[in-house]
């Protein structure tokens, strides 16, 4: 690795938090494909077509669920990874950067597994943590920017 690169004290957090969350995207994808297939239920005809189903109204509900987790991540991780990445090149201390991205994806793993369980309120208890994260990353991110204070 380039010494450049190497100034960039929080990169290796950032990298792992990009993987671990590219990981969990992953990984829902893979369990709503093998949801539909074990519910047998294609509301896209050329998905029904290529399974010989008939074409269904509707999605399975663990798969809508799945969806849902994905459409969730869609809305929420690139902000993430835009005040991480920036956080990173502004020179965010590697201590303070794996904490906050760490703290960031823990939260929502454990979002992850009470929207697929269907569990409110702690799908909401496991959000707001999250969005704290975010703000707070971005707060230090305007100090390091020298915007503030």
């Amino acid at each position: 690795m380039s010494s450049s690169v190497l100034a960039y004290t929080a990169l290796p957090a950032f990298t792992l938090a990009l993987v671990a969350l590219f990981t969990k995207t992953t990984l829902i994808s893979v369990l709503q494909v093998v949801s539909r297939v074990r519910a047998g239920i294609y509301p896209i005809p050329e998905d029904a077509r290529l399974m010989r189903r008939r074409t269904a109204d509707a999605e399975a509900d663990f798969v809508r669920r799945c969806a849902n987790v994905w459409r969730n991540d869609t809305e929420n991780l690139p902000l993430f990874f835009a005040l991480a990445f920036a956080y990173t090149l502004l020179g965010a201390p590697a201590e303070s950067a794996a904490q906050l991205f760490g703290a960031y994806v823990l939260l929502r793993y454990a979002h992850t597994v009470v929207f697929l369980l269907g569990l409110q309120p702690w799908r909401t208890v496991l959000y707001l943590p999250g969005l704290a994260v975010c703000w707070v990353i971005a707060w230090k991110s305007l100090l390091l920017a020298g915007l503030l204070g």
